[in-house]
């Protein structure tokens, strides 16, 4: 099967993905040099380690469920019953886990100093980081309907970020940049909802359905939970062992290498749902996706790692100002990510996945998170930001190894029984 010729309701998905992306990733690059030069890297580093944390709360919340109820939606796209169930158990879900994720707040807003020392900002992430898990965008891409979600998700950022341009003023205003992505989140979930009952019966909330959709998704959570703590963990276990502003100088060269990253995504979660597919039907058909998947996906990553290295003191000096110079090395470093990622993303997410390989995904994951806590003791203390950087960079090159191990195995002659017995029970 060829990728690229696979119809019209791909590359309107691809297209709305990527819309979603430029409302994630982009617009906060237009915003970075504004924050940086109204901030400075002290009181930026407070925003980035806030919503580092934030953001593993979000994780607890999201629970995965971009993969495991993505991959539920696209089997089940034509039977809306079972759309009913699949959705009312993930909501059901995302409210039960809440509880938890407020009460870490609560915990952290006593034993976490710089946490305690700015409260304001503290709850205006913990809003932020709630509102974008109560996205629906897991359901729109599964039914290859994405451009709905995404059109309410631009517009919602864009006025996001012109109120951000609008607030903040000086260190005092930072917990407006939270509380405005927060709403912007917040009001795009609740006009999804209201687009997707007129095709699909909204349910009560259920905890049998709730514990139903914890259960389906436990595998795919591990590996989104290990994700986000080598990700987003990164800068909040960076802002333990540094002052705000070395923090600030590594988000700075962090968020530029996290958009020439981002790019990836869309492309990929466009991907998804047609590797399940084809997987769910047969090896044969996974196989002939695989080197379109190869050449898109790791292709990108090999551009944009050029673009990010070669053009890190002009990407630093644009978007971060002469104050942000120490960014430039940290760049440098993590300029490598795209391309490793990229390979990662083929290997794991497009290829392991859809044949039902969770363990083996999440073994390789977890692997490379308890990897990268032993790098980042090991070389934050002494190198600080580049030490982090580095840290990051091998974890994603040794999940990469692990991968290709992982994925020279299934590559060999499988039973076609095996496949389709993986794909009913993942």
């Amino acid at each position: 099967m060829n990728v690229l010729g696979a119809g019209r309701r791909f590359v309107g998905n691809l297209v709305a993905l990527y819309a979603v992306h430029a409302a994630t990733f982009v617009l906060p690059l237009l915003t970075t040099p504004f924050l940086a030069r109204v901030l400075g890297p002290a009181a930026l580093g407070l925003l980035v380690f806030a919503q580092a944390f934030a953001g593993l709360l979000g994780m607890l919340v999201q629970y995965g469920f971009d993969f495991s109820a993505n991959r539920e939606v696209a089997r089940a796209r034509d039977d809306s019953s079972r759309l009913a169930e699949v959705m009312s158990g993930v909501m059901s879900a995302k409210l039960l886990l809440a509880l938890p994720a407020i009460l870490l707040a609560l915990g952290a807003s006593v034993l976490i100093p710089t946490l305690r020392d700015h409260p304001a900002l503290l709850w205006a992430s913990v809003f932020w980081t709630l509102a974008q898990a109560s996205n629906l965008m897991w359901y729109f891409v599964g039914i290859e309907r994405a451009g709905v979600a995404s059109s309410l998700d631009v517009g919602a950022k864009v006025l996001a970020t012109a109120g951000i341009f609008a607030l903040v003023r000086g260190p005092a205003d930072l917990w407006w940049v939270p509380v405005l992505n927060g709403g912007a989140a917040l009001t795009s979930s609740v006009l999804a909802l209201r687009i997707a009952h007129r095709d699909v019966p909204l349910l009560r909330p259920s905890l049998g359905r709730a514990l139903a959709a914890l259960k389906g998704g436990w595998s795919l959570f591990v590996f989104s939970a290990a994700s986000s703590v080598s990700a987003t963990g990164s800068a909040f276990l960076l802002g333990l062992f540094v002052e705000p502003r070395l923090l600030g100088y590594y988000n700075g060269a962090d968020r530029i290498a996290r958009a020439f990253q981002g790019v990836l995504q869309p492309l990929s979660r466009a991907l998804y749902p047609r590797f399940n597919r084809a997987a769910h039907h047969s090896m044969a058909e996974a196989r002939a996706l695989l080197p379109s998947g190869v050449r898109l996906v790791g292709g990108a990553g090999v551009v944009l790692c050029l673009a990010a290295a070669l053009g890190a003191p002009l990407w630093v000096r644009i978007l971060l100002g002469p104050e942000f110079l120490p960014s430039v090395p940290v760049l440098r470093v993590l300029a490598f990510l795209p391309l490793v990622v990229s390979l990662n993303l083929v290997l794991g997410i497009l290829w392991l996945l859809p044949l039902g390989r969770d363990r083996a995904f999440n073994t390789v994951v977890i692997g490379g998170t308890a990897l990268s806590a032993l790098l980042i003791v090991v070389l934050v203390p002494r190198y600080g930001p580049l030490g982090m950087a580095s840290a990051v960079v091998l974890t994603e090159v040794a999940i990469l190894v692990s991968l290709l191990l992982v994925c020279r195995n299934t590559l060999r002659a499988r039973p076609e029984k095996e496949v389709e017995r993986a794909s009913v029970t993942s």
